[in-house]
């Protein structure tokens, strides 16, 4: 079994949404936690929005003692990022829209991820930071899937949610989804290269683009064929 904790940033703009996080098994979490919380020192939890960006060198010295550590416990780096933009005109002012936000676009794209790149016989669990706006829609996908293994277990095999602070492990999640929004919006600013050190992979990501442009256009794809599929999704969302 392997588990993904992961994170969102950005899921409420319209330039990027994105989830991220890092996947292993147990005895990599458990390394990765013992590492983080050795790392906080004083602090019992990082919380990126949080931090105080304007001591730069403070935040520097944190970000770059916590930055390596998921990359070292041998946990893999993963996300999915989406540019609403670029296809809310085929949904724009229909119920269908509602379902079609950044945040679930991306957590298909996750799961899709998990299924391709990892073995047939491997079943992995999903934790989400709590998410009251989009927990629901995601516990429908969780049900909807119907991947197995070859011995008859669910791939997808369950689906969690936490609440902030109640464990650190969702944490590199955060920072990794921070950090890759402020990659996004600008390469050269002051915060991206504070979040440098997790930027600094030394393995691989799992990743799904949906901006570069062949990813854009199989997205484009995907919500056209689930207009067709849905149409009475494609009513006015003024219309009850």
């Amino acid at each position: 079994m392997l588990t993904a904790y992961l994170d969102e940033s950005g899921h409420d703009r319209k330039d990027f949404a994105l989830i991220a996080g890092f996947l292993g098994n147990a005895e990599q979490w458990e390394k990765c936690e013992e590492d983080w919380i050795a790392a906080l020192g004083s602090r019992r939890h990082l919380h990126m929005n949080s931090l105080q960006w304007s001591k730069e060198q403070r935040v520097g010295r944190l970000l770059a003692r916590l930055g390596p550590i998921p990359h070292a416990a041998g946990l893999t780096a993963l996300y999915a990022v989406a540019r609403v933009a670029d296809y809310e005109d085929l949904i724009d002012g229909t119920h269908m829209q509602k379902l079609m936000k950044g945040y679930q676009i991306c957590v298909l794209g996750i799961v899709n991820l998990l299924m391709q790149d990892t073995s047939p016989n491997e079943t992995f669990k999903t934790v989400f930071e709590n998410q009251n706006e989009y927990a629901n829609s995601v516990v429908q996908m969780h049900k909807g899937s119907r991947e197995c293994a070859p011995d008859g277990r669910k791939r997808w095999a369950s689906v969690e949610f936490v609440e902030k602070d109640d464990t650190v492990l969702t944490e590199p999640a955060d920072y990794l989804a921070y950090a890759l929004l402020q990659q996004a919006r600008d390469p050269q600013s002051t915060r991206t290269r504070l979040c440098f050190p997790i930027l600094q992979n030394p393995r691989y990501a799992l990743a799904r683009d949906h901006r570069l442009p062949e990813h854009r256009e199989i997205l484009r794809k995907f919500i056209w064929q689930m207009t067709e599929q849905h149409p009475n999704l494609m009513r006015s969302k003024d219309v009850p």
